[in-house]
């Protein structure tokens, strides 16, 4: 006579990544809707021109992108015309966004390594 055998299986692993990598998203998405307004307010503030019209210095602008689960950017842009000039003309010279870039990807990291702490913690 053959003896029935019954497999259990305990996944505890699985149920558990599906709860915590929406909250690191989650705490990550917040960490770059942060750093919007501080780009933004650092490239205003530190920008090397003299205005004429403000016009440069106000269209200064930087968003999150985000693809959920998959990709954050933060995207830093001159909403004028001629914004392109000033990033790349007298070598830059006038060039704001590639200073804010290097000023500001340090804290993003360190914000984005707290945020996924926090979440591995919660």
């Amino acid at each position: 006579m053959a003896r029935g055998r019954g497999i259990f299986d305990f996944d505890t692993l699985t149920p558990s990544l599906k709860e915590f990598l929406p909250k690191v998203d989650a705490r990550v998405d917040l960490a770059f809707d942060l750093m919007e307004t501080v780009a933004e307010t650092q490239m205003r503030s530190k920008a090397p021109w003299h205005d004429n019209t403000g016009n440069a210095r106000a269209g200064l602008r930087a968003t999150h992108l985000s693809e959920p689960m998959v990709v954050h950017r933060l995207v830093l842009y001159h909403t004028m015309d001629y914004g392109y000039w000033l990033e790349i003309r007298w070598s830059g010279k006038y060039a704001i966004i590639g200073p804010t870039m290097f000023d500001i990807a340090p804290v993003i990291a360190a914000n984005v390594a707290t945020a996924v702490n926090r979440a591995v913690r919660s």
